[in-house]
């Protein structure tokens, strides 16, 4: 039995994807005169940092010339800060029973959050979820610049965990455990 459960965030706690479009979409219109992103694309780009984002947008895909790493870059740091202020005011989807859940498994277990979103999303979701009281503690890529993988591993020796199970929703989720030496959940 493990006592320790750490959870990914994105699509598996909630999904914000919808309510993000709209800040995303702000920063587009302000850098560029490409159409409106839509939220597929969006979507596609949940559960990577920053820099995996930008390595899978093609060339050209956000602005309307190739090759604008640096820019690709700037937009995607753009849409982060704009869009906690807005996550705020327009909370994404928590999906059905995980309050609940949560309550239930924090009488008995400590839960921690690892994520590769960036600093202050976490603290985001953990404001407007009113779930803040059930975690011990969480980090992410944008608070460490390191992976999913390595942040499990930092956070266990953080806490002198030396037993936990990380519940994910994506093959990067299991990956991410695989590099940690944890065992993995699937969340669907």
């Amino acid at each position: 039995m493990y006592r320790t459960v750490i959870f990914d965030l994105d699509g598996t706690l909630w999904d914000a994807t919808e309510q993000m479009l709209p800040a995303w979409n702000r920063v587009l219109k302000r850098y560029t005169s490409r159409q409106p992103m839509t939220l597929e694309e969006v979507r596609s780009y949940m559960g990577k940092t920053v820099e995996e984002i930008v390595a899978k947008a093609p060339d050209g895909a956000i602005f309307n010339n190739a090759g604008q790493v640096l820019n690709h870059t700037l937009y995607f740091l753009q849409c982060c800060i704009e869009e906690l202020p807005w996550l705020t005011e327009h909370p994404g989807t928590i999906y059905p029973q995980v309050p609940q859940v949560l309550r239930q498994l924090a009488q008995n277990h400590p839960l921690y959050i690892v994520s590769n979103c960036q600093d202050g999303y976490i603290q985001t979701f953990l404001q407007v979820s009113g779930l803040g009281d059930c975690f011990v503690d969480f980090t992410c890529s944008g608070m460490t610049g390191l992976g999913k993988g390595s942040n499990i591993r930092l956070l266990m020796e953080k806490h002198q965990i030396t037993r936990a199970v990380y519940v994910g929703d994506t093959q990067g989720d299991y990956e991410a455990t695989v590099e940690a030496g944890v065992p993995f959940l699937w969340a669907s």
